[in-house]
């Protein structure tokens, strides 16, 4: 995999990430897959219709999405699950069952353990590649999709984006900080820390902090760190690296037409860099619309939370927000 793709896709997730306590009164337990692994969940909320909630990474955890995502359990039942390869889930031993298909069908023995005969799902990040892997074998088992902050549905696209990102950005005086940023990050990637956690949370925290420094938003709430220490070592060492690199070339032009599902694309108004990307979406998929919010970068959620949460509100109620543009 392209290592600035995949620098841009870890830096990107966890840009700006703080540690929240969860008020929300939780049901959890585990999943069993057709492969022996198990998948742990949380269920926040009581509403009549659930959302399936699909995290980052992939193998992030559950806890990279949940502070943002965790406001809809006042209207919705969620279900929150961590991917095999980080937080509580299973950290396969042979590396190989990081590949797409086991994810797309632990997806579906999630599914199938919460008796839903069609999901409602909302994404973030890397979990939108995850739905659409998903969307190719299972199509009839989509109600009402959201990809928020989503990564886009060509690869070579997203590489280009991360360059262009990455260029864009302003130096910053102190280069101690970067320098001890990548220290740290190759560390983690090397699986060489000696306290996987605490060294996760100084480079979570130095992400943030040089964020602001460059004028960048950094409200995201969520972090990779909040998991066994195994998990996080595991995560970064090799699910971060393994399993991007094994979704290849991605390109999802012409395999979603079976996608019929409504589908609501979020993203902030103010990177501006990713939007072609985003209505990439809507050109692939008929039935979708592209949701700008103001005042937003990728984590709207967090950005701007009382628009977003209205607009995801309105979509899973089953109408589209007055601000979406696009397709029917």
């Amino acid at each position: 995999m392209n290592r600035l793709l995949f620098i841009g896709i870890i830096f990107t997730c966890f840009i700006s990430c703080s540690q929240i306590e969860k008020e929300a009164e939780t049901r959890d337990g585990f999943v069993q897959t057709n492969d022996g692994a198990e998948l742990y969940y949380q269920v926040l909320g009581s509403g009549s219709d659930t959302l399936v909630i699909l995290h980052g990474g992939p193998g992030a955890g559950i806890n990279s999405f949940l502070p943002s995502a965790e406001p809809l359990a006042n209207n919705f039942t969620l279900v929150f699950y961590d991917q095999r390869g980080g937080g509580k889930s299973t950290l396969p031993k042979d590396t190989t069952r990081l590949k797409p298909e086991y994810f797309v069908e632990d997806l579906e023995a999630v599914r199938r353990y919460f008796n839903l005969d069609s999901m409602n799902i909302l994404t973030h990040s890397f979990g939108s590649i995850l739905l659409a892997e998903y969307a190719i074998k299972y199509p009839q088992h989509l109600n009402r999709v959201v990809f928020h902050g989503s990564t886009g549905p060509v690869r070579a696209e997203m590489g280009e984006y991360y360059r262009a990102k990455a260029q864009q950005a302003p130096p910053i005086s102190d280069t101690s900080l970067t320098n001890r940023a990548s220290a740290l990050l190759a560390s983690l990637l090397e699986g060489s820390a000696d306290d996987p956690v605490s060294t996760c949370r100084e480079y979570e925290q130095l992400s943030k902090q040089i964020a602001i420094m460059r004028g960048e938003r950094a409200s995201h709430r969520g972090s990779t760190c909040d998991a066994p220490s195994e998990a996080v070592k595991y995560y970064y060492q090799y699910t971060a690296q393994l399993a991007p690199a094994f979704f290849g070339n991605w390109d999802y032009t012409e395999k979603l037409k079976g996608f019929n599902a409504p589908l609501l694309v979020v993203y902030g108004k103010e990177d501006t860099l990713a939007l072609s990307s985003q209505r990439r979406w809507t050109e692939i998929i008929p039935n979708s619309r592209l949701l700008l919010v103001p005042e937003a970068d990728k984590g709207s959620l967090s950005d701007n939370p009382d628009f977003t949460l209205q607009a995801i509100t309105t979509f899973f109620e089953g109408s589209w927000p007055e601000q979406a543009e696009g397709n029917e």
